[in-house]
């Protein structure tokens, strides 16, 4: 006899419930107040497999704190004899957790100052209980008027940026409210990052590793105006900014190897090599351009695919894509300086310096999304 649909109801949401015991929550913490105390206390009474908090480096006034979370209920307490940053405490927890808790569905981390509400952990937790193949963010409303002018401005910069450079448009890129499945716990200890950065790091990691990340809204709470945060704004933000636009820096910087490359290899070629061969002028220029090009190009190709983009398969597929691409950005390049020089009588220098820095950047996002696509 077939089930009713409420009877396979009643079994998924038994099975999720007991599932929600198999949740670890992971706090890394820095020189806490009671706020912390209230928080772990809060998830203490529910359902959660265990509570892991981990002291980066807290000075010795806030052992009893920690002394306190650690005598209570399924609450374990990490300890980092010196700073070594949120990314690293992070880390310290996923080690922890593989290990002890190997068959737990995953983990749930939250901040140590108060901008969590309860609900809203469970929230996250029985999100990734219903999919565990996907990253969950507890992602706040930067519209809400309670948001100080800074953090609105930053995190919506920062959230517009992450859409144009990997292709996924975030409402909270910051959040320490994150479901992180157990499985993919050992890609993101590979992750680089120590401090605040290593967040934004698994983010690009698994928007690469084709790992679905999920949002779910979440009430939006500063204290203070966030005044107890340890967030540098202009280290870390910078080192945030860097993970973000590491790819196309790279990319400048190939760019501009290649370039020099290219004349390199053209003065040497017209001036030492070929000569000695055919003393013919035209011969001599045009074959240098060819061969110089030819060879810079295909330098520029295997340090795209290998070190810009990391592309992984096929390097056929790849090569005549790029090489179809420099073709058509040459032609587009020429037919469009000549257009715009007969319409606007500009310099024809500075024409092409506009057009080939369109194009320049365009192609960036072509080889990244179709060309060295993974």
């Amino acid at each position: 006899m077939k089930k009713s649909q409420a009877a396979k109801r009643r079994e998924r949401l038994k099975k999720q419930s007991n599932n929600a015991m198999n949740i670890a929550i992971m706090i890394p913490s820095l020189n806490p107040d009671q706020k912390l105390t209230n928080y772990v206390r809060q998830l203490a009474a529910e359902n959660f497999r265990e509570i892991v908090v981990i002291n980066d480096g807290s000075s010795e006034e806030y052992d009893p704190i920690f002394d306190e979370i650690a005598d209570m209920n399924k609450c374990t307490v990490l300890r980092h004899q010196v700073n070594k940053g949120k990314g690293r405490a992070l880390k310290t927890g996923m080690e922890y957790i593989l290990k002890s808790l190997p068959d737990c569905v995953g983990i749930v981390t939250g901040d140590a100052d108060g901008q969590h509400r309860l609900k809203d952990t469970i929230r996250v937790a029985r999100e990734l209980i219903k999919n565990d193949n996907r990253l969950v963010l507890g992602s706040r409303n930067f519209n809400s008027p309670n948001i100080p002018a800074r953090s609105s401005f930053g995190n919506k910069v920062t959230s517009w940026v992450f859409a144009a450079m990997f292709g996924q448009k975030l409402m909270d890129t910051q959040t320490g409210l994150r479901g992180i499945p157990l499985r993919i716990v050992p890609n993101m200890l590979d992750i680089a990052g120590e401090r605040f950065e290593y967040e934004m790091n698994m983010l690009i990691e698994c928007r690469r590793q084709k790992i679905e990340i999920f949002e779910i809204p979440i009430e939006t709470v500063y204290i203070d105006e966030n005044s107890s945060s340890h967030f540098n704004p202009i280290i870390d933000s910078i080192k945030i900014y860097w993970l973000i636009f590491r790819s196309f820096f790279s990319f400048i910087f190939t760019s501009v190897s290649c370039t020099l490359l290219d004349l390199l290899l053209f003065t040497l070629l017209a001036k030492l090599i070929i000569p000695s061969v055919s003393p013919d002028f035209g011969y001599r220029i045009e074959l240098s351009t060819m061969i110089a090009r030819v060879i810079s190009a295909t330098v520029n190709f295997i340090v795209n695919k290998n070190v810009v983009f990391h592309k992984k398969g096929n390097i056929v597929s790849s090569a005549v894509k790029y090489f179809c691409l420099a073709l058509v950005q040459m032609t587009i390049s020429a037919k469009s300086v000549k257009f715009l020089f007969e319409l606007l009588g500009w310099n024809e220098v500075i024409i092409k310096a506009i057009v080939d820095t369109i194009l320049f950047i365009t192609n960036y996002f072509i080889q990244k999304r179709f060309i060295f696509k993974n």
